[in-house]
């Protein structure tokens, strides 16, 4: 397989897992919004946001300079530690909220393994 296609295959993945992330953020947001109220709703999309962001953080490190890579790696825990710390205080939100939607990165996983067996054979 050439360099070019697997780069070009990388970065289609790295698209359907942001989407999948998406997509299972939003309906399972729904639920909570529903079940929970605002507060969980609220919680449970700053880990949906978080989860999203963090899978573009580590698929962008995987391309980039280990130098610079790991210097963004320590400088993104900084940055979502903060954030957690200050969006949960703030609004007095339950931290598992926050924790099922970061979560939905996992559910995107799955997704992605199912989208693969069945639909992407080759």
């Amino acid at each position: 397989m050439p360099a070019v296609e697997k780069t070009d295959s990388y970065a289609a993945l790295v698209e359907r897992l942001g989407r999948w992330i998406l997509l299972a953020g939003a309906v399972s947001w729904v639920y909570v919004a529903v079940r929970w109220g605002w507060k969980g709703a609220a919680g449970f999309a700053f880990g949906v946001i978080g989860a999203y962001c963090n899978m573009r953080w580590l698929a962008n490190g995987l391309v980039r300079p280990k130098g610079v890579a790991a210097g963004l790696f320590v400088l993104r825990f900084g940055l979502v530690g903060g954030a957690a710390y200050v969006i949960l205080n703030l609004f007095e939100i339950t931290p598992l909220f926050v924790l099922a939607g970061l979560l939905s990165a996992t559910v995107a996983v799955f997704l992605e393994i199912l989208f693969q067996l069945f639909y992407a054979r080759t």
